[in-house]
Formats: structure tokens, sequence, C-alpha cells
């Protein structure tokens, strides 16, 4: 099959997926030559324009299509296909603000990708050349998710702002079909003073959405604040919205005392495994999971057990849980990534199954070492998770030393079956960020970025790994994708091999400023 592409796609062409990450230069003086992307090729094309055909080829083999004759290489590359600007965030970065958060979908037929930004707009382009055919702006802050609806009619979009709405919109125009404010279910606060890059984030939100095959969306509301007082706060729920917006079922009955941000789902099994965090001063309200997790009923939302998880000492007073769980009904088995290092699985009646330490403290030379583990998701019989970069341990005596040296399991993308085996692991070069499962269910997009301490600026973007392959290690990886700037942790695969990576600028060694705030589709 022969998809065209823009003409940005020749004057990228020929940066080494492997190299250096490269801008697009207005005049491309390389000859015309085949380009091996991941299962197809990119043939240069005359009146038409270039072209992607879709087609298998090994490393060594000659090639000849359309009159272009070239040998396969040992690794496909990868290309740009188009950019989408999403306007200009270099205040919050020079000011050392976080990523800006930019929220990417696919719809189901896959002609569109959906974008919400840090800058509060929703942005429908066309997914083959990135015509943008819709623009809305939402909110004065950020736009944190969007999802669609599996029929591809509606667009969701939720804003973290002081009414932190969420958004039914017809995705030809943008258009509400309907509106929640969910500040009504989580409470409200001010929107922060402009010099306060990290005053968004205090505001109530969405942080993650689900559409479930049923049609209803299930949505979890989550607010952390600091009152006038000066007093820390928190309130949370979830709710299930059917596609007219009706709430069909939430839980608690009210809002709760702690935050409900990420959520692992098994609709087969009419579960779900909610993460519990608290951030608010005072007393947790008796019989929360906090740092642990909640089971419920996916149909009702009734609570069935709480799971609570005991820190680790001497270095962890409390756990802390991110976006690294995974449920399976089917396997008794419950998984949850934890913020000291920790793997840990239990069955659904909170018995401990097997743990690994994959990155828990370790002593050195002057403060002890670890490795958190903040993504990880269960795709099947098999559990992918990653550590983070080395740091102290928050509760150590010094836990804004440097560390002193790397730790061991740092960095490091390991798969798991459901028994605790490890399958294989892979420690590249880059720091690794964020994980995401593509539309054909077995290639993992794993973000990449510099590691702290080598300030190299050519490693920026994503690596894709095959989970279906039976190789080991490095052999696992597809191909990497480098952009000019740094990527925001949630890319979006399609199942065509369209890759959506939300980049944003950064600061240099010398101080200065440089790459844009855009989306960069890739193939």
């Amino acid at each position: 099959m022969r998809h065209p592409i823009p003409l940005l796609v020749l004057s990228w062409a020929f940066c080494s997926s492997l190299g250096v990450g490269c801008s697009p230069s207005p005049i491309d003086q390389s000859p015309p030559s085949l380009r091996f992307l991941r299962d197809a090729v990119l043939v240069p094309g005359a009146e038409e324009g270039p072209q992607v055909v879709e087609r298998e080829w090994n490393a060594g083999e000659t090639i000849t299509m359309d009159g272009y004759t070239a040998t396969a290489p040992r690794h496909p590359e990868c290309v740009p296909l188009f950019q989408v600007p999403l306007g200009d965030v270099s205040r919050v970065v020079s000011m050392g603000g976080t990523a800006p958060d930019t929220a990417l979908a696919w719809s189901p037929d896959e002609r569109l990708l959906a974008v919400g930004s840090y800058r509060g707009e929703v942005v429908v382009v066309d997914g083959t050349d990135g015509t943008i055919l819709a623009r809305r702006r939402l909110a004065e802050t950020m736009v944190k998710q969007v999802a669609w609806a599996a029929d591809g009619q509606t667009l969701y979009a939720t804003e973290q702002s002081p009414d932190a709405f969420l958004h039914a919109l017809d995705p030809e125009h943008l258009g509400s079909r309907w509106t929640v404010r969910l500040a009504d279910e989580v409470g409200s606060s001010p929107a922060p003073d402009g010099q306060d890059v990290f005053g968004v984030y205090t505001l109530p939100t969405a942080y993650q959405l689900a559409v479930l095959e049923a049609g209803d969306l299930l949505v979890g509301a989550a607010h952390g604040w600091t009152d006038k007082h000066g007093v820390r706060q928190n309130l949370s729920r979830l709710l299930r919205f059917g596609p007219d917006g009706t709430v069909r079922a939430a839980w608690p009955s009210q809002a709760l005392d702690a935050t409900l941000m990420h959520f692992a789902i098994d609709e087969a099994g009419d579960m779900l495994a909610v993460v519990v965090g608290r951030t608010a001063h005072g007393e947790a309200p008796p019989g929360l999971p906090i740092g642990g997790l909640q089971l419920l009923s996916l149909e009702q939302l009734t609570p069935l057990r709480a799971l609570p998880i005991a820190p680790l000492p001497p270095h962890f007073k409390s756990t802390f849980i991110w976006e690294a769980v995974g449920l399976s009904v089917a396997n008794d088995l419950v998984i949850a990534g934890m913020g000291d290092g920790r793997l840990i699985a239990q069955d659904l009646a909170g018995k401990p199954k097997w743990q690994v330490d994959l990155g828990t403290p370790l002593s050195s030379s002057t403060a002890p070492i670890s490795a958190s583990i903040g993504f990880g998701l269960l795709r099947g019989d098999q559990f992918v998770v990653h550590t983070s970069g080395t740091n102290v341990p928050y509760g150590s005596s010094s836990p804004a030393a440097r560390p002193p040296s790397p730790h061991p399991g740092d960095n490091t993308l390991s798969v798991y079956d459901v028994s605790g085996a490890l399958q294989w692991a892979h420690r590249g070069i880059e720091q690794l960020n964020g994980l995401v499962m593509g539309a054909d269910g077995r290639t993992l997009v794993v973000g990449t970025t510099a590691r702290p301490d080598d300030g190299r600026e050519d490693l920026f973007g994503a690596a894709l790994f095959d989970l279906d392959r039976e190789q080991a290690g490095t052999k696992e990886r597809i191909v990497t994708c480098r952009t000019e700037g740094p990527v925001f942790f949630r890319p979006s695969l399609s199942s065509d091999g369209r890759l959506a990576l939300a980049e944003h600028p950064y600061r240099r060694a010398d101080g200065t400023l440089s790459g844009t705030y855009q989306v960069t589709v890739m193939r």
C-alpha cells in the first residue's frame, strides 16, 4: 500500500535515526534514493511526490522500486512527516518549569490526530499531512487529556483550570456537545500568579480519561492545593459518564480527602485498580490504602478491597505509585511499581505473590542511591516497566544531595511475565521517560532524553520496541526516532506506524533556549 507524504520528509530523510537530532533545512542537496522505514520503504517519487510503501525488507537485501535501487541497512530509519506548531512556551522553560503537558490521541480510524496543548488549545489535524482542520482555545491554562469516543464522532478533553471543565466536542469544528464542571465535584482554586510556573498543577483536573467498550467515559478527577490559610488540601472522585454526559456511577459518594489520579482497567473482569495518594495536611480518612491501591467494580464503581502497601524503611516512610499499575482478574494479579524502586505483585485478595527490587536503595560513598519506578503497564501476560535515573531517597538525611554514583538498576526497561520471571531488559545510553503501547498492541514507545550529567543534545525522542520478538536486549529496539528537542512523556503510535511526539524547547548548557513547542509526526 502506498501513502503520499508531505515534502517535509525530503529535508529530513537523510538524518540518521541513530545519529544526532536535526532540523529541517529549506533545501535538500542529497540525491534522492530509497529510505528504509519500519516495515516500509520511502520512495522519493517525482511529480506525485514521496510515498511510503508498506512492505517488509531484510538487512542487506537489494531492492528496486520505481527505478531506484538501494541495499537495505541493518536498522530502519525514522523520518518526520509533518509538524504542528503549538505556540510559545519559552517563558515556562526559561523559568525552570517542567515539560509542557501535551495530550495526543489518534482517532479510531486513525485519519485524525487530536492534540491538547499546554497553552489551553485543542487542535485536530489531518493525520497524513498535518493540515489543521479545527482549533479551539478551551482554557487560559492547559488541556490535560484528550480521548476519542469509539465511533470517532466525539472528542473528549479535560482542562487543568479553576473550573476543570470536561468537554465533549464535535471533532469537525470543536463545538461543544456537552460540558461538565469537574470543579463542582472536587472544588476549585484560583489561577496561579503568572510568575508561578508550577502553580497550574495545583488546579483541579482529570489526570486520566478512559473510553470503555460500552461507550462510557471513566474519569479520575483530582485536586491538590494549598488554601488561603496555608493548609494543604486534597479532593478527588472517580466518575463514570454516559455518552450524553450523565453520571452513571461514582466513587466515593462525596469527594475524597486523597488523590485519585491513575488507574488500571480490566473490562473483561469488570474491575479497576485505582492509585490512592495523599498530599493533604492532617490525618488521612480511615480505611484508605494511602500509597496503595483500591479495587472497585467497573460497572458500578463499588469498592471491593483496599490493597495497602507497607513503606520500605529506613529511607522511605511512605509509599507512592505514579503510572505503573497493572490488573488482571484472569491471572488473579495486581502489579504496582513503587517510587522506592520495588515492583510488587499481589493477588486480588491482597496476598503477596512476588517482588522484584529494581531500584531499591543501595549504600554508596556519601549518600544512599535509588531509582524510582514511575511508568509500567500490563500487556497480556507481560508487565513492562522502566526505572528512573538515579536519585537520593527522599527519606535519607541528605535527599537534596547529588547521587555519588549511578544505581545499577537505573534507566532500565524490563519485561516480566506474570510469575515475576524476567523475560528481557534493556539499558541504553539515554534516560527513559514514559512508555505507551502502540495501537497495534505489540509496539512499545519509550520516551528518551539526555541523562542529566552528560548534557548531550542528540538523545531526544523515542525508542520503539517490538514486544512480540523473541530476541533479548538491544535487539528488541526496532528504531530510534530523534527530535530537535525533549519530548513529553505521552506519545501516541498509530497501527500503521505513525508516531506522534510533543517536543518542546530546552535550556542549553550556555543558558540559551533551543527548540520549538510542536508536535512532530514521524514514520
